[in-house]
């Protein structure tokens, strides 16, 4: 077992989980046995101390809640979740908190590109992006000229795909409504996040409240595979980040969302 996992499960006071290529950290803050369930995604611990410290001071309030923290250390995720689904019980909410904001600003993601491989490159369809769209990247990203925020959410240019020297070949990334050029081949499909639901209405009520700013919802480049995984355990997946006092007021109000059946290991 890698040393630097067991000191991570140590600090964070969780129980490392055996996993397809690595292990899986879960890092429970349990509250009544059949309280509702949230589970928070990180790429790293930094990302899961501010919804830590939040249920921490909920859990102090009584908020019966339980939050289920997941750090993937060099491990599939997907297959991990799957194997160890049971054990992190019904959900109301996934959350993932490694994403990051767009031009490190609150906001919440609305698109995520994929991505696509092929042995050469050809030229891609432009994304769409409606004239609303359009309007609130372009005010929110004032320091961005035409042309990068072209090349970034209209056509990305293509890249050495990361084992190009054993296999040659590039990759790009692929936005959400753009088909997938004849002859490539889709490693992680394009995603597009429900924005007027009853989830994404509490995550952006809650920035806003903490954070005292209006919180756009927009295309955000960044890997959606770990949101897909997130999304085989529940429906109801999100990205979200912010300040301990956002993710309190966001807890407290997914506390509050009709809950599944209770299911869990202990069951």
């Amino acid at each position: 077992m890698n040393p630097l996992a067991l000191q991570l499960a140590a600090d964070l006071g969780g129980t490392l989980l055996s996993a397809p290529g690595g292990s899986l950290l879960l890092v429970e803050r349990l509250g009544p046995h059949t309280a509702p369930r949230v589970a928070v995604l990180g790429r790293t611990a930094e990302d899961l101390g501010p919804a830590l410290a939040a249920i921490a001071a909920l859990q102090a309030r009584d908020l019966p809640l339980t939050l289920v923290g997941l750090l993937a250390l060099d491990c599939d995720l997907a297959a991990a979740l799957d194997l160890h689904r049971r054990r992190i019980g019904a959900l109301v909410a996934a959350l993932d908190a490694g994403l990051p904001w767009l031009d490190g600003r609150p906001m919440l993601p609305r698109r995520l590109p994929g991505r696509v491989y092929r042995t050469v490159p050809v030229a891609l369809d432009k994304a769409p992006l409606g004239p609303l769209e359009k309007a609130e990247l372009k005010q929110f990203l004032a320091g961005w000229d035409k042309a990068r925020r072209k090349m970034t959410f209209r056509r990305p240019e293509w890249r050495e795909a990361p084992d190009h020297e054993a296999h040659g070949g590039f990759e790009a990334d692929l936005w959400p409504g753009v088909p997938v050029p004849p002859g490539a081949e889709l490693r992680v499909p394009p995603l597009e996040l429900p924005v007027g639901t009853p989830l994404a209405d509490a995550l952006r009520g809650a920035l806003r409240t903490a954070l005292g700013q209006p919180v756009p919802i927009l295309p955000l480049p960044a890997d959606p595979a770990p949101l897909h995984a997130l999304r085989a355990l529940t429906r109801d997946a999100a990205a979200f980040r912010g300040p301990a006092r956002a993710w309190e007021l966001a807890l407290e109000a997914l506390a509050r969302l009709p809950a599944p059946p209770h299911f869990c290991a202990r069951c």
